[in-house]
């Protein structure tokens, strides 16, 4: 039979701007000591853009999320086309449900809501970003055998309403995601470096990076930052990364 997938829960959270209207800097963010991760952990994230940390989320958390996620695949099953809940992909039917996305978590169930404001996460985005955050956005995203679930090279922060590049997203494997199955791969170092046009030549948004502008990056240094089980990945909003097929 088919591999299974992969499923994991993404948060976007932002220090608020500074007087400068930008997010702290590095310096600024190491005068406050860090509640969750290491200094060394927070200074790899400075040096590349993206974390594995493991460990951080208890397990009765993963169990949870778990569940809630299994509920709402079940209830996907009378679904036929996308909605404000659901982003359907095209194989989906009531006996075999393909989920892309649960989408806007905390508006779906009141637990959504209470691991994004009781579990380590906003410490752990505190200890990355600064300490005064606050909560953008959620979803669950779900990764099925096939080529169809290949997410192209980006970046976030054209896609995102932001003016600064303060944002940080925490994402947390809620299942084990080997390299068979196509995790998220980031590229070191392109936080501190361009953002991409993310569209083809007529100007159409494509939400992935240009082949010639892909071509000046050294995409074979690119990192699958977590290995078996997958802990909380929380990436910058600047760093080039795609999920490579299932």
């Amino acid at each position: 039979g088919a591999a299974p997938g992969c499923a994991g829960a993404r948060s976007p959270i932002q220090s608020r701007p500074s007087k400068s209207g930008r997010g702290l800097t590095p310096d600024a963010i190491r005068e406050h000591a860090p509640k969750i991760l290491t200094t060394a952990q927070r200074e790899a994230y400075f040096e590349t853009g993206f974390l594995c940390a493991e460990g951080l989320i208890p397990d009765a958390w993963l169990k949870r999320l778990n569940a809630l996620s299994e509920a709402f695949i079940d209830e996907s099953r009378g679904v036929t086309v996308s909605n404000e809940a659901f982003d359907i992909g095209p194989r989906h039917s009531s006996d075999t449900p393909h989920v892309r996305r649960l989408r806007a978590l905390v508006d779906r169930h009141p637990d959504f809501w209470r691991f994004a404001a009781e579990s380590p996460l906003a410490d752990i985005a505190a200890d990355l970003v600064g300490p005064d955050v606050k909560f953008h956005s959620s979803k669950l995203n779900y990764k099925w055998p096939g080529t169809g679930e290949i997410v192209q090279w980006h970046q976030d922060i054209p896609a995102w309403p932001h003016t600064n590049y303060s944002p940080v997203t925490l994402g947390v494997y809620l299942t084990d995601c080997p390299a068979a199955q196509g995790p998220l791969m980031c590229l070191p170092g392109t936080h501190n470096g361009s953002i991409f046009v993310h569209r083809d030549d007529a100007g159409a948004w494509t939400g992935s990076v240009r082949a010639a502008d892909l071509a000046t990056v050294a995409v074979s240094r690119a990192a699958d930052p977590a290995a078996p089980p997958r802990p909380p990945l929380p990436p910058h909003a600047r760093p080039a990364h795609p999920t490579p097929p299932h």
